[in-house]
């Protein structure tokens, strides 16, 4: 690509020398110089200094801009045709004076109106235009052999210069200008048909002479031209082979099209904005316009096909680049506002795939590699984005379809649950669904209702916690009242009467303690049916199991010294006393008669000891609420005590 180089065009030193001005005076850059030119109707402004670069170009770039809008209004631009646009396009370069290529650019376009409103502000009115303008007799081709004189025409209006001639056309003479630049009104054209009437006065004749000889050399040219017309119709086809550009003559567009391709190449150079690639994109097609129109048959064809196929290569791949970034537009818009479903993320996320395609295209070689490189670190980078957002997505659904499914069992298991062991389940369940919804990133579509399925779920989860704790409580209680029920037969077995009844009131508690309304209470109530009978014959048992003991202690005491001991023995309907002789014979010598429900008592001369013994066979016969029999060690019957009718009898 072609440098850009400092502009030779004379015109531009007003401009050159007040930015000159401008920048000695503002110290906007050290050492910063500024040279104008133009180029296919734009104006360049080509900034130069001494390395490094810039450390803000964007802000020194847009300070450049500035000064153009403030300079040009008191300078102006050199040719007039500038002033006859309605905008003109103003690219800015910074470049090292040391390096051939700019390394930044900014462009803006520039309104001629923009200087009118600096010099003549909106509240000020414009200067009038006098209509009446005259016409200096230099300004008129007057034939100097008809004698005429400058001063024979006098002063005149602009609208009856209109009217001299009337071959000329109402758009030619709108079109046409005098020498200081002032366009003929249309107003100025529209005249009564009395304007066209010869004016009386001398020297009138000679001018009409003048004019006849020169309308005759005219009709002369127009019988020579229509005579080629004649020969070209008569041979179109060469007539069309010379017409096709630059067949005759040098070729213009190539070098024209080189300045609109220098400048695209230019204008891709650094960073480019959007707007620059779609400038350089014109650019291009504009070169590419040009050149596709040379035939074959022209001896510039070769050139301008080695041209078009270099313009047409750099134009692929900034194409391409275009295309990227309206991919990505796309891409970027529709991430908008998340979240959004897998379908959407997958469409974002092929979008992304399709502008990273569009830029891998961009080849080594193009000004615009570097920026493509860089976009395509970007598109990566999202890609990968929105490739994790799809997975986030998919994970999202997949937690929360499962946990759906978790809670549905679970709500089963709470409605069939008849053990400790299905409500421990069901909450189980709950928790897992709930563990399940708990994985749902923020940001995904399913998160609000995750949310608000969790709090659905903890409240089912604490009913089923709840119930498994009263279920639990009832069946450990269950457990030990079966437990402390064996054990407490375990005693009776071996007569422990003390350690039964301790373990059967443990039964008993537990039983009480199972929950009403859980599973095992009914069986509880079974199990009170059954331990509580057996914690009273416990307990009557462990009397009469005292009250022998008693009294065996005592019968041992008396008949300690006797030559025959006392035995106490528990039969099933009796309890069975044996005393030795020296006890048993005073007792049966000492009933009385029997009165008249049959009992009998003993005489007083009983001895303090057999009273004694007497006195604690009734106490222990009530205690035990049995009868206590009385037999000599030969096993002879003596007496037998019935605590229903609180005596003695003989039988």
């Amino acid at each position: 690509m072609t440098s850009l180089s400092p502009s030779t065009h004379t015109g531009f030193e007003p401009l050159q020398r007040a930015f000159a001005t401008y920048l000695k005076k503002t110290k906007l850059h050290p050492g910063l110089t500024l040279d104008c030119s133009e180029r296919a109707g734009r104006l360049l402004l080509l900034a130069e200094h001494k390395a490094p670069e810039a450390d803000a170009p964007r802000a020194l770039l847009k300070d450049l801009e500035s000064a153009f809008r403030e300079l040009v209004p008191t300078v102006g631009l050199p040719d007039a045709d500038w002033a006859a646009v309605d905008a003109l396009a103003v690219r800015v370069y910074l470049k090292l004076k040391s390096v051939a290529q700019p390394y930044a650019m900014h462009t803006f376009t520039w309104h001629p109106q923009d200087a009118v409103q600096a010099i003549f502000p909106a509240t000020a009115a414009p200067p009038a235009i006098d209509t009446a303008v005259e016409v200096e007799a230099d300004d008129l081709e007057i034939d100097a052999a008809a004698g005429g004189r400058p001063d024979d025409l006098g002063a005149f209006e602009l609208a009856d210069v209109g009217a001299v001639d009337p071959n000329v056309s109402a758009a030619e003479a709108n079109a046409r200008t005098d020498s200081s630049g002032i366009r003929f009104s249309d107003a100025a054209l529209a005249l009564p048909d009395a304007a066209v009437q010869p004016p009386a006065g001398p020297g009138w004749g000679q001018r009409s002479r003048s004019w006849a000889r020169h309308g005759l050399r005219s009709l002369r040219d127009y019988w020579s031209y229509g005579l080629a017309g004649l020969i070209l119709v008569g041979s179109g086809a060469f007539a069309y082979a010379l017409s096709r550009p630059c067949v005759v003559g040098s070729c213009d567009r190539l070098a024209e099209a080189t300045e609109y391709y220098e400048l695209a190449q230019a204008t891709l150079i650094g960073n480019p904005t959007g707007d620059d690639l779609a400038t350089a994109q014109a650019d291009l097609q504009t070169a590419i316009d040009m050149l596709t129109p040379i035939p074959t048959w022209s001896t510039y064809y070769d050139t301008a096909q080695s041209d078009l196929a270099r313009y047409e290569g750099n134009i692929v791949f900034l194409n391409a680049i275009v295309r990227a970034q309206a991919l990505a537009n796309e891409a970027a818009n529709l991430s908008q506002s998340p979240p959004h479903p897998v379908e959407r993320w997958v469409k974002v996320h092929l979008l992304w795939q399709q502008a990273i395609d569009r830029l891998s295209t961009v080849s080594v070689d193009s000004p615009a590699f570097d920026y493509s490189q860089q976009k395509l670190r970007e598109y990566r980078a999202n890609y990968s984005a929105i490739g994790r957002r799809i997975v986030a997505e998919e994970e999202a659904e997949a937690n929360f379809n499962t946990a759906i499914q978790t809670g549905e069992l679970a709500r089963q298991r709470m409605e069939t649950a008849n053990s400790l062991a299905g409500w421990q389940l069901a909450a189980k369940e709950w928790q897992a669904a709930i563990n399940g919804l708990s994985l749902i990133p923020q940001g995904t579509v399913v998160y609000d209702e995750a949310q608000a399925q969790i709090k659905d779920y903890q409240g089912q989860l604490n009913r089923a916690s709840s119930r498994s704790t009263l279920e639990e409580a009832g069946a450990q209680n269950y457990h030990q009242a079966v437990q402390a029920a064996r054990s407490a037969a375990a005693a009776e077995a071996k007569g422990q009467w003390t350690l039964a009844v301790t373990q059967w009131r443990q039964a008993v508690a537990s039983a009480r303690q199972i929950p009403a309304d859980t599973i095992l209470a009914a069986e509880g109530g079974v199990l009170l049916e059954t331990y509580q009978p057996a914690l009273a014959n416990a307990q009557n048992r462990l009397r009469t199991a005292v009250a022998l003991q008693t009294l065996t202690t005592n019968l041992a005491q008396l008949c300690e010294f006797s030559a025959t001991p006392c035995t106490v023995r528990e039969d099933a309907s009796q309890i069975r006393v044996v005393l030795s002789s020296q006890y048993a014979e005073p007792l049966r010598q000492a009933i009385t008669p029997p009165a008249a429900d049959g009992t009998f008592a003993f005489t007083n001369q009983l001895n303090s000891n057999s009273q004694k013994l007497i006195e604690q066979i009734i106490t222990a016969s009530h205690q035990v609420d049995r009868q206590v029999a009385v037999y000599d060690a030969q096993g002879g019957f003596v007496a037998r005590y019935r605590p229903d009718l609180g005596g003695f009898i003989r039988n």
